[in-house]
């Protein structure tokens, strides 16, 4: 048996919903950056003598980036992004296969990327690349985190306002 959700809840899905076109920009390029950023993060301040009490807020605030752009993304799509879809008009079908498509382009563009630059390293430069358990942990978990998330990023990227009406 579906619900209506409490009155609160639909007033901020309308203000979500709301989002302009450089604010979802912002917030799916936040979204998607945060939890590698937090993880390159990590990584420099061990190498640092930076004091203990700046790493903590720093990491906080880029997994908070990932996660409040997650549901912001999440809340402006609507289930627009799942498949199959079949509560989607016409041009909502081509909008999310649109949406599909840029995130596959994105995602093998990554691998290639992370491929192109361990050639560079074990090849070019000569040092093996060593896969230990936090770098192992780190990979999966960004994969399964922002794996769901990017065709709704994706969405929210290419939608764009709706026309005003000047009644």
């Amino acid at each position: 048996m579906a619900s209506n959700p409490p009155r609160w809840i639909e007033t901020r899905l309308d203000r979500v919903s709301r989002l302009r076109h450089r604010s979802r920009r912002i917030i799916a390029a936040l979204t998607l950056l945060g939890l590698p950023a937090a993880y390159a993060w990590s990584s420099f301040w061990l190498t640092t003598d930076a004091p203990s009490v700046l790493w903590g807020p720093v990491t906080f605030v880029l997994f908070g980036m990932t996660i409040w752009g997650s549901i912001l993304l999440y809340g402006y799509v609507r289930r627009r992004a799942d498949l199959p879809g079949t509560h989607l008009d016409e041009r909502e079908r081509q909008l999310r296969d649109r949406a599909w498509i840029l995130g596959y382009q994105v995602l093998s563009t990554v691998v290639v990327a992370a491929v192109v630059v361990a050639s560079v390293e074990v090849f070019i430069v000569g040092r093996p690349i060593l896969l230990d358990a936090n770098l192992v942990n780190g990979l999966v978990l960004a994969v399964a985190v922002l794996l769901p998330v990017l065709p709704a990023a994706a969405l929210a990227w290419l939608e764009s306002d709706p026309i005003e009406d000047e009644s």
